[in-house]
């Protein structure tokens, strides 16, 4: 059983880390998507926001420009960041996450039958203590009546 155990743990681990590593990836295109739309954000404020404001100032005043100017570069951000959170595991961590939930349903179960051996175990202990204590305190068997009878006979013995 404790090899079992072992192989159990050890399945376990590997799929945590498994999984940790697929999180790991997708997390760092995420940031390198980002970054991306970081960049384009603020390349969008910097030269195009420049030549848009003085063209928009022509055809309208200088604060709807602005205002549509702003729009646009929201426009763009929530672009890259909606494809930043479009990332997803895919099928590898489908079947990593059944391996995973595997080994932790049979380490519960293992858990659970040690758990219910230490119980029982705790149990005949306890049986193995009163009857101890009944031992201790002279009620072997019922005998605590007959002490005092087998005490004098013991007592009349000595004597002769």
């Amino acid at each position: 059983m404790n090899d079992e155990l072992n192989a159990k743990i050890k399945l376990l681990v590997k799929s945590e880390k498994a999984m940790m590593r697929l999180e790991m990836n997708k997390r760092s295109r995420q940031t390198v998507l980002i970054a991306v739309a970081l960049l384009a954000v603020l390349i969008t404020l910097v030269m195009l926001n420049v030549t848009i404001f003085l063209y928009l100032d022509t055809l309208f005043t200088a604060p709807i420009s602005a205002a549509i100017l702003t729009g646009g570069n929201l426009f763009f951000a929530l672009i890259f960041f909606l494809l930043a959170s479009r990332q997803q595991l895919g099928k590898e961590a489908e079947s990593i996450q059944e391996i995973r939930d595997f080994a932790w349903s049979q380490l519960s179960t293992d858990i659970d039958d040690v758990k219910a051996e230490v119980q029982a175990f705790a149990q005949s202990a306890q049986r193995v203590k009163s009857s101890v204590d009944s031992v201790v305190s002279g009620d072997f068997f019922g005998l605590k009546g007959v002490m005092p009878i087998l005490q004098t006979l013991l007592e009349m013995r000595r004597k002769k």
